[in-house]
């Protein structure tokens, strides 16, 4: 790995997709506070993966509000961009001294979702990966990527029982439904009508 550094700029580039301030005297000191603060980020979400297997990971969500706080102690600022087909990441300090990283975005896919939705999806995935990859912090249990094909599921509206009942009596699998939503027992019930 070759580093430069542009005089002009001070800009240090490691490579195309990781660069930071030539000047890092504030940083350091500064992300050694955030590693040394009481930060504790849960897995707040858990999806399926198959063969009655779960994997558990931290939403974005949760990641970003147990993390900004803890920054701004810092003198720390995260931003993301998405940048043409890139997010860019930065972790800025109150000095201007930086270190940021890009990664090439590439939309889910998923059934029964638009490109709209299938872009957000792996908006939110990139950026929770490149926020935990950048602050060092663990958001994910290690399967060794065993669970690459799992899904997300969301909690059935109540809005959507009507249509999921005309579904399922007009001859509809509950799997399929169940693949995609979680539903609570009443609801469950409700649409079955058992």
């Amino acid at each position: 790995m070759t580093t430069t550094t542009s005089q002009a700029t001070g800009i240090m580039w490691h490579t195309d997709s990781l660069w930071q301030s030539e000047k890092q005297d504030k940083m350091i000191p500064a992300l050694l506070k955030f590693h040394k603060s009481e930060l504790r980020i849960s897995k707040d979400r858990t999806v399926p993966v198959g063969g009655n297997r779960t994997r558990s990971y931290t939403t974005l969500d949760e990641i970003l509000s147990k993390i900004k706080p803890v920054l701004t102690d810092c003198g720390l600022v995260l931003h993301q961009y998405l940048a043409g087909g890139e997010v860019v990441t930065m972790l800025t300090h109150e000095s201007g001294q930086f270190i940021a990283s890009k990664v090439a975005f590439v939309p889910m896919t998923g059934n029964n979702t638009n490109n709209l939705q299938n872009a957000g999806g792996g908006l939110t995935y990139l950026k929770r990966y490149c926020i935990s990859a950048l602050l060092c912090i663990n958001a994910e249990d290690d399967d060794d990527g065993a669970s690459s094909t799992g899904s997300v599921l969301i909690p059935l509206p109540d809005s959507k029982i009507p249509e999921v009942k005309k579904f399922i009596q007009g001859g509809g699998d509950i799997n399929q439904v169940t693949s995609k939503y979680k539903l609570t027992p009443a609801q469950m019930k409700e649409v079955t009508n058992d």
